[in-house]
């Protein structure tokens, strides 16, 4: 790894399609006093796009060094169908069940403020207007920038926990409710181990600990938020830390994309076209 002269924060935000529900964010930092990556801040309350804002100047100020990685689309030039990003990633990793939503501004405009707006775009125009950042996929390896792009953490989970299946540890899966907490169980597991990865990860334990049998409503939807965006922090550091040659766009800046890790496998099966259709889970 290069030699930091300055801190190096990698930024997560698990971002709601509105701003009626929860956002969350985490911040992993590299110094020069401590070279191992370590999750320095977190919240697992985020309101609306000024809350959001304000937060990121607060956490990592212009013109610091910081990668941001958000789970939300961020380019939807469609009206409607899904991008060509979200059909590529669905056909590489649908047989592990972290295939994408299609992503187009009909459906994603109902949750907008107003009606139409689609928040993504929204917010990383703002961060690159308020706070510094570029909005540009292609992040080059180990330079420091000050940029944004998409992410969606199940794929990724899928090549950094080595998943055949994703975790189904969300509240809307109803269909396997009854394993929830179990999969909350290996999710912690699995972060846990993150800290003997490559690159390591260095979590708070008591983060890792929270029995979510105990937890109820939006407590227990505010730690799955937050889990989420470790996640997309993570990606960011991953993505950084190994360059492209570990990584993958799918889609692009014009069409849409999304960022996902890849192994030597999951690259061979990217297709030069997308299939017919729009299935996706």
């Amino acid at each position: 790894m290069k030699n930091l002269t300055t801190p190096y924060k990698f930024i997560g935000l698990d971002l709601a399609w509105s701003a009626r529900h929860n956002t969350a964010g985490a911040v992993i930092e590299i110094t020069a006093d401590d070279a191992t990556p370590h999750l320095t801040v977190w919240r697992e309350e985020l309101g609306d796009n000024d809350d959001i804002v304000r937060w990121l100047q607060t956490v990592a100020p212009a013109p610091g060094p910081a990668l941001l990685a958000i789970d939300a689309p961020l380019v939807v030039p469609n009206q409607t169908g899904a991008r060509l990003g979200d059909k590529l990633l669905t056909q590489v990793f649908r047989k592990f069940q972290a295939g994408t939503h299609p992503a187009n501004r009909t459906n994603l405009g109902r949750y907008g403020q107003p009606v139409g707006d689609i928040r993504g775009e929204t917010l990383a125009a703002r961060l690159v207007a308020e706070a510094g950042f570029s909005h540009d996929p292609q992040v080059a390896f180990q330079t420091p920038t000050r940029q944004l792009f998409e992410c969606y953490p199940h794929p990724a989970m899928v090549v950094f926990f080595e998943l055949a299946t994703t975790l189904k540890y969300k509240r809307k899966l109803r269909s396997v409710a009854n394993d929830r907490h179990a999969a909350y169980a290996t999710f912690q597991q699995h972060l846990t181990e993150l800290a003997q990865a490559d690159p390591p990860l260095r979590l708070p334990p008591d983060l890792l600990t929270r029995d979510t049998r105990l937890l109820r409503g939006e407590t227990l939807k505010h730690y799955e938020d937050l889990l989420d965006s470790i996640i997309c922090a993570y990606i960011a550091l991953y993505y950084w830390w190994w360059g492209p040659a570990r990584t993958h766009i799918f889609g692009d800046l014009t069409t849409g994309y999304i960022v996902a890790p890849l192994n030597g496998d999951l690259r061979r099966a990217i297709p030069e076209k997308p299939y017919p259709g729009e299935s996706v889970i």
